[in-house]
This record gives C-alpha cells, structure tokens and sequence, in this order.
C-alpha cells in the first residue's frame, strides 16, 4: 500500500512541470498496472479543488476531482487528527504535511512525495518515505516489491 501526496498527482497533470511530470505519470501509471492500493488523508480532496480551480471552472475540477479520488482510499480527519496532533511534537513539521505522514503510518503504508521536506520529515519519525524527483528508481523497485508481496 502507497500514500501519495497531492504534490505527485498534482504534478501528473502538469506537463509543464517536464521531469516531474514525467516521473508522477510514469509512477501513477505503474502502480495502476500493478493494482497497488492508494490511501491518502482527506484534505487530498481539498488540495485538488484548490489547486486545480485555479486553472478551470468549479463544476468540471468537482467531477475530475470526484472521479480521480474515486480510485483512492481517502481517511477521514477524524481517524488522524489525534494521531498527527502528537505527532507534531517530534516532527516539527507542516501540519499538512503531518496528515500525510500519519495516515501512512497508520495504514502502514510508504509515502511517496514531490516535497523533500515532507520526505524528510517521514524518515524522521521512521516512516518509509521517497522524494519521488531523487528516488525514483527506487521508488519503482520499491513498488515492484510491494506488487509482487500482494
């Protein structure tokens, strides 16, 4: 099981973006083939809206984002806040980032990421996490292995 960040769906959609759109595509792509689990906190839904209706009207962002999320196993607030809330303390991080960081931890999952700082922030608290830009033959190795365990 995967969490994604935002960062590398967001990125997935930005061709612009060139390497980093490459390497989130190809990585979506990957654990799409190889039926992998996504699980993400539910302020991914909210990241998506906010980012994307900056581009595009509110009606088409709220169907893409509906059917993009549908493939996503999102957590409710509710089951993390108490979780990153002490988390906090020995992160010292975002607070978003930290929602990230719980929900991988308790689904026991890896986190893969466009943000180096959440990254780090992960290995912190010894939470197996990628900086997809750096790590992503690692990453692709990683959900080889994952893939082939399930």
């Amino acid at each position: 099981m995967i969490v994604l960040d935002a960062s590398v769906i967001i990125d997935s959609l930005l061709p612009k973006m060139r390497d980093r759109y490459k390497k989130s595509s190809e990585l979506l792509e990957t654990v799409s083939k190889r039926g992998i689990a996504i699980h993400a906190p539910m302020i991914l839904k909210i990241e998506l809206a906010s980012v994307l209706s900056r581009k595009k009207g509110a009606n088409i962002v709220r169907r893409f984002v509906d059917e993009l999320i549908s493939e996503i196993e999102l957590i409710s607030e509710e089951n993390l806040v108490v979780a990153a809330y002490n988390l906090a303390f020995e992160v010292k991080g975002r607070a978003v980032d930290l929602y990230y960081i719980t929900a991988t931890k308790l689904t026991g999952s890896i986190l893969i990421t466009n943000d180096k700082i959440m990254a780090k922030n992960a290995n912190k608290c010894g939470v197996e996490a990628y900086y997809l830009i750096e790590e992503f033959d690692d990453v692709l190795k990683r959900i080889k292995e994952i893939s082939e365990l399930s």
